[in-house]
């Protein structure tokens, strides 16, 4: 069963819900209720929508970094970083390789990205605009321990919303790619050198999640009321990577763990006479990354440098965005024993989604006209399979493989000039196309009946500056 659906604005948290509530609500079956209690079931309905406009939050499909990569190297290099990661974005690629960082560096950039997807004609998507943060910090240990360990810190944030969640019905032709991006996104890690060409490092990934409650009830006076609760809270994924490295190879391993947001509000109704209805659960799934290994082999010496590899993510864990919106109770209220039949409650129907693995390659040729002065021009592709089934049946939750180029430029300077770093990246994300012909049974009022055919374009742009202090 999916969540009731409305439009919802407040301050810098956007959630996106269909417009008209899909409620399994037995009690309130119109053959039963009497006509005043049926304009009462109505205005508790009305109140209740109402009641979700109160909430200041909603969450997104999975974080940028998943679908750009974090950082304009790793964007221009096919979303490597297992292998060949620096600075602020190893903290994502592979926390043990932040401990290559021997000096402090503060980095600052923006990132902007448009979407062009077609079922067959284009959905209306917003552009995404945000900037980047990222520090490394070398811990200024003396003796064995110098030079060994960094920390690393990177975030990205939208510059107009903290998350944007859409949860619409799945008969609603939608594309989850667009708003997989527009969320915050935090990394902390830190790198370990432990000699002999081993490095090891950890961290934790962090996004938003939403809790609260909405209490419907009537006052002294008879008039219906509500109170709204909610609370923000953090969900954390941890990050592990490891890294060996003999002559001009090395060889990276990141493990990044699954990262949950789910948003869940419980609206509850209470002192309405003989009117009885269930809790009614405002919830979905609605941000979320696949568990996932990265591994790479990288040369990273010399002029030209190389890396490849794969990312396995494991997306049949995935249980779906929407949740029941009336859950059926764990004790039989009659008996105070658990129920031995099921209660008839909704569920919504599986997504059907499917483990995939991400061939990635990326090349960067290092050019030093000068003493201090190193530029490096730089090329990636991956392609990222798509895990979701072709949509046969009613859904129009549309996700196509994509084919994702990126070319990009560096700039270091060193002493005897200041320590500064530029980078500059490009991103072009081509949507193979698919035709997705619904079965003999959906409705010829289906927005996706008999057939439709899915395509389009996303391209991203990004530039940061880093100064070493």
């Amino acid at each position: 069963m999916c969540s009731p659906r409305s439009r919802e604005t407040a301050g810098p948290f956007v959630a996106e819900l269909d417009p008209a509530p899909r409620l399994f609500l037995p009690a309130l079956h119109a053959s039963t209720v009497a006509p005043a209690m049926a304009r009462r079931r109505a205005l508790l309905l009305a109140v209740a929508s109402a009641a979700l406009t109160a909430l200041p939050a909603g969450d997104a499909w999975s974080s940028p970094e998943d679908v750009y990569g974090f950082g304009p190297r790793s964007m221009a290099m096919g979303g490597t970083g297992a292998a060949l990661g620096r600075g602020f974005e190893a903290v994502w690629g592979n926390p043990a390789l932040l401990s290559l960082e021997h000096r402090r560096e503060l980095t600052i950039g923006l990132l902007g990205s448009v979407f062009d997807l077609r079922a067959p004609t284009r959905l209306n998507y917003d552009r995404l605009a945000g900037g980047f943060i990222g520090a490394v910090l070398p811990v200024p240990f003396a003796g064995a321990l110098k030079d060994r360990i960094t920390i690393g810190l990177g975030f990205f944030t939208p510059f107009d919303l903290i998350v944007r969640g859409r949860i619409l019905y799945p008969e609603t032709k939608q594309f989850p790619l667009a708003d997989r991006t527009a969320s915050v996104a935090v990394q902390v890690g830190l790198g370990v050198d432990v000699g002999y060409g081993v490095r090891i490092g950890g961290g934790f990934a962090a996004l938003a999640a939403l809790t609260g409650s909405v209490l419907v009830a009537t006052d002294a006076s008879g008039r219906i009321g509500t109170v709204v609760e909610d609370t923000l809270v953090a969900s954390y994924g941890p990050i592990l990577g490891a890294s060996y490295e003999r002559g001009a190879y090395r060889v990276g391993l990141t493990y990044r763990g699954e990262l949950v947001g789910r948003f869940n509000v419980v609206i509850e109704v209470k002192d309405l006479g003989q009117i009885v209805v269930p809790p009614l659960n405002i919830s979905g799934l609605a941000q979320y990354d696949p568990a996932q290994i990265a591994l790479e082999v990288a040369r990273v010496r010399g002029p030209w440098r190389v890396t490849a590899g794969a990312t396995y993510k494991r997306w049949s864990a995935y249980p779906g965005p929407a949740e029941a919106t009336v859950r059926c109770p764990e004790i039989d209220p009659s008996t105070g024993a658990p129920p031995e039949e099921p209660c008839g409650a909704l569920v919504p129907a599986p997504l059907g989604y499917t483990d995939t693995v991400v061939p990635r390659l990326g090349v960067e040729r290092v050019l030093s006209p000068k003493k201090g002065v190193s530029m490096m021009l730089r090329a990636g592709y991956f392609l990222e399979v798509s895990p979701s089934p072709l949509q046969t049946a009613a859904a129009n939750i549309f996700d196509n493989t994509r084919s994702v180029f990126g070319l990009g430029y560096g700039l270091e300077l060193a002493a005897p000039l200041p320590n500064l770093r530029f980078d500059l990246a490009g991103q072009v994300q081509v949507l193979h196309p698919r035709t997705h012909d619904k079965a003999a049974d959906v409705p010829a009022e289906n927005p996706g009946a008999p057939s439709v055919r899915t395509s389009g374009v996303v391209v991203a742009g990004a530039a940061t500056v880093g100064v070493g202090f």
